[in-house]
């Protein structure tokens, strides 16, 4: 079983989408596993117990994830297994401020298993983390309010800001043509300021977008045909939506419905 605790820091918006604290509650031998689909965010992650997180991409091997990580861009889905009693801490940020806040580009991070430890600026978040969840937030308010309150963002962190909002608001619906005409920028400059920030191009992040509006929309509606909800989700048709799927999961809509996904279904709402 999976417990999921959430706090949403406002005052450090729009750089911090929220904390997490996430727990496996077993009293087997057991261990949790699911297959994490992308989700267009990057996040801190912090094990509170060192050694109980293995993460597998395809036919790859397994690997121990460190015990604090930078979780950048996937492009694929990955299988996580947690040990029964694994206790984890997220920093989850906006799809495109990660990077900013360590002056770091975002494409390092993606389909990339990093330590905080090696990020400048980064280790004094693992001092943060506590049992309490309320004390470890607040640590993590405090720290990152002073990081923000010295930021002085770059144009083109202006440019993606803008780009990002418009993709968000509009659930990954929106055309590149339409990005470029909104930033006034070309589409390489376009790519190259996504891929610093964001850690992937425009057109792959409005699909990964897309593909998270749509489990959410389905998750809502789970009475009406996975065809009824691909049109209602501005899917022009459901081969389309399959690709999709399968693109970045590996996996048909209705064989990824049929799985039990806990930590997917909570991280594609928040």
């Amino acid at each position: 079983m999976i417990s999921l605790q959430t706090y949403h820091p406002e005052k450090l918006y729009p750089f911090i989408k929220s904390f997490w604290r996430l727990e496996v509650v077993n009293a087997g031998e057991r261990s949790y596993e699911e297959d994490i689909i992308p989700d267009g965010h990057h996040e801190i992650i912090f094990h509170l117990q060192p050694g109980t997180a293995r993460r597998k991409m395809g036919q790859e091997q397994w690997l121990s994830e460190p015990d604090a990580l930078f979780a950048g861009q996937t492009l694929q889905s990955y299988a996580l297994q947690l040990q029964p009693g694994s206790v984890l801490y997220g920093i989850r940020f906006y799809p495109h401020t990660m990077a900013l806040l360590f002056n770091v580009p975002a494409s390092l991070f993606t389909d990339q298993l990093l330590a905080v430890s090696d990020i400048a600026g980064a280790n004094a978040l693992r001092q943060c983390v506590t049992d309490n969840a309320a004390h470890t937030f607040s640590r993590f308010e405090d720290l990152l309010a002073a990081k923000i309150a010295a930021l002085q963002p770059n144009n083109g962190f202006q440019y993606v800001n803008a780009a990002v909002t418009t993709v968000l608001q509009h659930n990954g619906n929106v055309r590149v043509d339409a990005l470029m005409r909104q930033t006034g920028v070309s589409v390489r400059h376009l790519d190259t300021s996504f891929k610093q920030f964001v850690g992937i191009t425009p057109k792959t992040f409005c699909n990964i977008i897309r593909l998270n509006h749509f489990i959410r929309y389905r998750a809502a509606h789970s009475f009406k045909s996975l065809t009824e909800c691909a049109y209602e989700a501005a899917f022009y048709d459901q081969s389309h939506l399959i690709r999709l799927f399968r693109s970045f999961t590996g996996k048909s809509p209705r064989a990824y419905f049929n799985d039990a996904n806990y930590i997917n279904a909570h991280f594609t709402v928040m």
